[in-house]
């Protein structure tokens, strides 16, 4: 199981010229293991951009595709998987860049995985959206909303 987590009662938007910035606590649950941390804080909307562009890599079938915590030495591989019941799905693996075992070619540990139908990591991605949206929209944050409009959309999927 396949789970984002952005608290949005702490997060914090700085909208100002010339560029948007919004932190908070952001992590991921791969079959209970949070990753990096419960509570992790990050740049929440470069998590989701890297993630957006992550699933949309796997969707166009390419051998790998990582997404990136960026505070740290922490990102999330996806790698195709097996075929479950007609879906395609993926593996993901949460590494470690900074521990020093050699689990990939490129390096890290890994610290959790599990395999998901690549609709369903889709689904959670959009569904985080969506909420994110929800939240900006009753906040007024319209330089937020003309962000998540850009990255709501995820070519290649159904």
């Amino acid at each position: 199981m396949f789970v984002i987590n952005i608290p949005f009662d702490g997060l914090e938007v700085d909208a100002r010229s010339p560029q948007l910035y919004v932190s908070g606590k952001t992590w991921i649950t791969l079959d209970g293991y949070d990753f990096p941390a419960n509570g992790w804080f990050d740049s929440p909307l470069s998590f989701l951009g890297s993630l957006r562009h992550a699933i949309a890599r796997a969707a166009d079938g390419e051998d790998e595709a990582d997404f990136y915590f960026w505070e740290g030495s922490y990102f999330v591989k996806l790698v195709p998987g097996p075929t479950h019941e007609g879906q395609r799905c993926v593996e993901i693996f949460a590494v470690d860049d900074g521990r020093a075992e050699d689990v990939f070619a490129d390096g890290g540990s890994v610290e959790a995985s599990c395999v998901c139908p690549l609709g369903e990591l889709a689904r959670v991605f959009q569904g985080v959206v969506s909420e994110l949206t929800g939240w900006a929209q009753e906040r007024r944050e319209v330089e937020l909303l003309e962000f998540l409009a850009r990255i709501t959309d995820l070519p290649g999927l159904e």
